[in-house]
């Protein structure tokens, strides 16, 4: 007869573990324990005596469940129901656990990211802006311990120390030019002062002067009719020039008045009714001819043709070394038979020392430069005319007088500026 005695459970940690217990005259017990990877418990007792026969004799086994235990184990030889060994189930269980990690991490991070995040927005949670993108002067800074003040979440704000630039002062307007009249006509040339006429002109007489010393002497000569019909030519307005140089005791002296009046007339603006032929441009002499109003006792009107006679004269200025080389070549031809044509007129009284060439060469070039005072007093404000005085009653005018001549309200005004040199007969 078996007996199956109550025994304590066995522990779920012995697994696969027999523990056989026997003694002399007694039964023996063998304990089988289940894995833990059973579903049930059960504590199997088997009770065998020794007479008998372990082939032969009936033996009595008693299952008892064990309601302690919920979740048991198989035996390790056995297989759990879907086929997995306890390897793979082991390895299934680590890589589990090694991705459940990796994800926690990665939230983690975000969740701290986007916290860090906010925090920047709202330092503290005070609702103070952060003003580290806009203002990189203004550093948060995180304290670890300054009293009350500090802290890893402080709300205030340090302020660095870096030096701010001084402002540039700003420059003072500048105020705008009041635009006057006169802004529309600065290109031309400055009005002459009177003293820069004085010097030119008298320097052109000189020069016509210092001429008639060099290349003529004081001779006394037979004037023959074919030669009084040519010299009559000569000298200003109203004088006989044959008979002034036969009754001067220089002749030099009556050669100088000639050769000053042939040199300003033939250099002259053309007026109308002026039948002598000059050198002055013709473009010019147009000019000359149509502002006639230069004398006009409106000022306005005086005013207008002053500005007409500039402007002419600056073109004609600006643009000479551009002008057809023709015309230059006529001029220059033109200056040339000038200079020949007193030269042959006056050759009785010339310098037999002298060479005619370098005469009538010297002479060209004094023509030239009268052409070129001629044209600057032309572009200036006022009226330049060259004035001669009766000749005879207190000697010989070899040098004209210059006056200047300017229309107002009030009139017209003269204004002498180079004054006549007279010489004794």
């Amino acid at each position: 007869m078996a007996t199956v005695p109550d025994e304590e459970p066995i522990p779920n940690n012995m697994i696969g573990e027999q523990d056989a217990k026997t003694t002399e005259g007694s039964p023996t017990t063998i304990t089988m324990a289940a894995t833990p990877l059973a579903k049930t418990s059960a504590r199997i007792t088997s009770v065998i005596f020794d007479s008998q026969v372990p082939t032969a004799s009936p033996s009595f086994t008693k299952t008892q469940p064990d309601p302690a235990v919920i979740t048991g184990g198989a035996s390790p030889d056995r297989k759990n129901n879907s086929g997995l060994s306890s390897g793979a189930v082991a390895g299934i269980s680590i890589g589990t656990l090694i991705i459940g990690a990796v994800l926690a991490f990665i939230a983690a991070f975000f969740l701290f990211k986007r916290r860090n995040r906010q925090t920047h927005t709202n330092v503290g949670g005070t609702g103070y802006t952060s003003y580290g993108e806009s203002a990189p002067e203004l550093v948060m800074m995180q304290q670890k311990s300054v009293g009350n003040l500090g802290g890893r979440h402080s709300p205030y704000v340090q302020v660095s120390q870096t030096a701010v630039p001084r402002a540039s002062p700003m420059p003072a307007p500048i105020p705008l030019p009041n635009t006057a009249p006169e802004d529309a006509i600065a290109f031309l040339p400055p009005v002459a002062h009177d003293n820069e006429v004085h010097g030119r002109v008298s320097g052109l007489l000189d020069r016509l002067h210092e001429h008639v010393e060099k290349f003529y002497r004081d001779v006394h000569a037979s004037i023959t009719p074919s030669m009084e019909h040519g010299i009559a030519k000569f000298g200003s307005e109203g004088v006989n020039m044959a008979e002034l140089i036969q009754g001067c005791s220089s002749p030099t002296t009556a050669l100088k008045h000639a050769l000053v009046a042939y040199v300003l007339g033939i250099t002259a603006p053309k007026r109308k009714g002026d039948e002598q032929e000059t050198i002055f441009p013709e473009e010019l002499e147009r000019t000359s001819m149509e502002n006639s109003t230069d004398t006009s006792p409106n000022p306005s009107v005086s005013t207008a043709a002053a500005l007409h006679r500039r402007i002419s004269v600056y073109l004609y200025t600006a643009t000479s070394g551009t002008q057809n080389p023709r015309e230059s070549r006529l001029t220059q031809s033109n200056i040339r038979e000038a200079a020949e044509h007193f030269s042959l007129t006056f050759f009785p009284w010339a310098n037999p020392a002298a060479c005619d060439q370098d005469k009538d060469d010297d002479l060209g070039r004094i023509i030239t430069a009268a052409l070129e005072v001629r044209i600057w007093l032309f572009g200036q404000p006022g009226m330049y005319e060259f004035e001669w005085e009766e000749t005879g009653r207190r000697g010989v005018l070899i040098s004209p007088g210059l006056v200047r001549r300017t229309y107002t309200n009030e009139g017209m005004n003269s204004a002498r500026i180079v004054d006549g040199v007279v010489v004794a007969m």
